[in-house]
């Protein structure tokens, strides 16, 4: 067998072994938007594999390798490739900024877009109109094809990469250390990778190797993400409490806050459990977006099934409760689509001396004022 007869085997083999994680990510029972954004960047590693095996076999004369037929092997290649890193980048940067609104994200996804879409026109127009201007005498691509061909890609993948380890410094992201590296880690694994493959053997599918690793090795950590998380808003959920709290200090002040969704049954009973779920994934984005806003080492959990907690350490309660309120008021300024019902919380909160045996009598203090402030409303 031919070397890139080899290559176009191992390229079907690893795209087959990213169809059965794509088949398992599908069958997860969670609506986080990460492991769909996840399975959309598992699924375009598929393609571009399938793509990657359809120009080994051109070069190596399987498929008559003519002008026509190694125009298309180069075209699909350099537009799938930089689809492949846009979804990449996508993926990154909504994983390690769980406080982006939807409009936020929409607005995200509809600029990188763009840059692809001139690539992709381009390229075709110019393909079309002057093919010899990409191809050398024996029809092998030229150098400019290849800097055209991993500019894009260059740029969707450094990108958060760099965003990704500069959040990593902020003292409030910390607790996110593990999510910003094992995001940041696919770039040089993948930078290595290709570099390997264009120094070393062309021909030696390294880069098709050292993907599948990688996503296998996401696939993994957001799997025991799933053990920490609440599947429906992306929180912590109470088992990653009870972690939380044998990790903190006592020589900190803290304040322990409860939010509680007002009528939540009622929402329930009467709209379904949709729109339910709606509403606490908007509560959720709010509590998340005071986090950041609040610049601290805040721990938010979903606690129950309408309640959920913040541990604060500050204070002044009341300023974290002001801008809980007012970033409520502003997801609900930009809420989508018939708005039946109103969305409004509860919010108590009470002292923390930081010793896990006086935690569960915070929150029954905090729980008791914020039932005072639901029966006063």
């Amino acid at each position: 067998m031919s070397e890139l007869g080899f290559y176009a085997e191992v390229c079907v083999g690893c795209a087959c072994v990213l169809l059965i994680l794509l088949y398992s990510i599908k069958r997860l029972p969670t609506p986080q938007l990460k492991f769909g954004l996840f399975s959309k960047l598992v699924f375009w590693h598929i393609i571009y594999f399938f793509s990657d095996a359809l120009w080994a076999l051109v070069n190596d004369g399987v498929i008559a390798k003519n002008l026509i037929s190694v125009l298309a092997a180069n075209y699909s290649n350099a537009v799938i490739i930089s689809i492949l890193f846009y979804s990449c980048f996508v993926f990154a940067e909504i994983s390690s900024r769980p406080e982006m609104t939807r409009m936020q994200i929409q607005s995200l996804q509809t600029k990188l877009k763009i840059p692809i879409v001139i690539e992709a026109v381009l390229l075709l127009v110019s393909f079309v109109a002057v093919p010899k201007f990409w191809l050398k005498d024996n029809l092998e691509p030229n150098d400019l094809y290849y800097v055209v061909l991993m500019f894009l890609p260059f740029v969707y993948i450094m990108t958060p990469t760099f965003r990704c380890f500069s959040r990593v410094l902020k003292p409030q992201n910390r607790k996110n250390l593990k999510t910003y590296l094992v995001v940041a880690s696919y770039v040089p694994c993948s930078i290595v990778a290709a570099s390997l493959q264009v120094f070393y053997s062309l021909n030696t599918p390294i880069f098709c190797f050292g993907c599948t690793l990688i996503i296998l090795f996401v696939y993994l950590n957001l799997q025991s993400q799933l053990i920490s998380t609440d599947s429906l808003t992306s929180l912590n959920n109470r088992n990653q409490l009870e972690v939380f709290l044998q990790q903190q200090s006592e020589q900190k002040s803290y304040y322990v806050v409860m939010v509680d969704v007002d009528h939540f049954k009622q929402i329930n009973d009467t709209y379904g459990h949709i729109e339910g779920d709606n509403a606490l994934v908007l509560v959720s984005s709010a509590l998340k977006k005071a986090c950041v806003r609040l610049g601290k080492s805040m721990f938010l959990c979903r606690y129950g099934g309408d309640e959920f907690l913040l541990v604060v350490p500050t204070d002044m309660p009341g300023y974290a409760v002001r801008e809980i309120q007012e970033c409520l008021r502003e997801e609900l300024s930009t809420r989508q689509g018939p708005q039946y019902y109103a969305i409004e919380v509860s919010i108590g909160y009470a002292g923390w001396n930081g010793r896990v045996s006086s935690f569960k009598d915070s929150v029954v203090n905090a729980d008791q004022m914020m039932y005072v402030e639901k029966r006063s409303a």
